[in-house]
């Protein structure tokens, strides 16, 4: 007997356009972005980390680990590939509010964002 696979559409690492919508990921009371989010034309999320690994740093490591969890957490677990109307809502919800990874509605822009790149 064969079981059927149910295809996860996760999300995938690339570029963001900052001057679409798109939200961004802090961590604790920093309001630098370390991450940015936003749909795909097919089902699913572009992420981009803006926050990189480094061996000298494991607060920077553990920080990206907290984060891809509530990525996947919110993304696939709690509201599938086609939930960005979700994600704007919980961009203003309690939830976020009280969680250390803190999400943040960026609608279209005007002009491109300025999010560099944190060391």
């Amino acid at each position: 007997m064969q079981l059927a696979r149910i295809a996860r559409t996760a999300w995938i690492e690339g570029v963001v356009d900052r001057r679409a919508e798109h939200v961004s990921i802090s961590y604790g009371e920093a309001h630098r972005a370390v991450a940015l989010i936003a749909p795909r034309a097919k089902k699913g999320f572009t992420v981009q980390f803006l926050l990189k690994p480094r061996r000298s740093n494991p607060h920077a490591s553990r920080i990206l680990a907290e984060v891809r969890r509530e990525l996947t957490f919110y993304l696939l677990d709690v509201v599938g590939p086609d939930s960005w109307p979700f994600v704007q809502y919980h961009c203003d919800s309690p939830a976020n509010q009280r969680s250390l990874v803190h999400w943040r509605w960026n609608p279209r822009a005007s002009k491109p964002l300025s999010h560099a790149p944190l060391e």
